[in-house]
């Protein structure tokens, strides 16, 4: 077609649905508008929102970090307690096994003192003995040359040596061995 003839159906077309058209174009320009203005709107909003969640976001962030860092210095005061009270403990432990250690050591030590003098207590009292039984012994060997000894006269002397080496007085048992024997005669 020629140039002339699409300008006349372009008047053709003016006339019929010119006004509606410039009606739509101007419709269509509002809708334009108000898509702009709500997109416009919708990313500010949705600006201010990712702003807003960022802001939450990092104060929550904050929050948590705050909680991990107090609760990891919480931890790490109750093991300095914790090793703090061990370290105590077995301080205590050792100073107490260290007492107990001296205390028995010295009471080993005065019980070997004690039994020491208790033997040499012993020891002298077993020599004073059997010195005094070989004075007596040696007395009454003595006698016997010098004399004739009766039956009683030596058990009383033999009962005397045995009453001393068990440590009694053989003068308890010599009225009864003086009935005995006269009640032998």
């Amino acid at each position: 077609m020629s140039n002339t003839n699409v300008n006349n159906v372009d008047q053709i077309r003016e006339l019929i649905f010119g006004q509606q058209i410039k009606e739509f174009e101007s419709r269509f320009d509002e809708l334009s508008n108000e898509m702009k203005a709500l997109e416009e709107r919708l990313s500010r909003r949705l600006d201010e929102s990712v702003s807003k969640l960022s802001r939450e976001s990092q104060r929550a962030t904050e929050a948590l970090d705050q909680k991990i860092d107090d609760l990891a210095e919480m931890t790490q005061k109750d093991r300095n307690k914790l090793k703090e009270l061990i370290d105590t403990t077995d301080e205590a432990m050792q100073t107490q096994v260290r007492n107990l250690k001296n205390e028995l050591l010295n009471k080993l030590t005065i019980t070997r003192e004690n039994m020491e003098d208790e033997s040499g207590k012993l020891r002298e009292e077993l020599e004073r003995m059997r010195r005094e039984i070989e004075a007596v012994l040696n007395r009454e060997l003595t006698n016997l040359d010098n004399d004739k000894i009766s039956r009683n006269g030596l058990a009383e002397m033999l009962l005397d040596v045995a009453m001393k080496l068990q440590g009694s007085e053989a003068q308890t048992l010599i009225p009864v061995l003086e009935t005995e024997a006269a009640a032998g005669e």
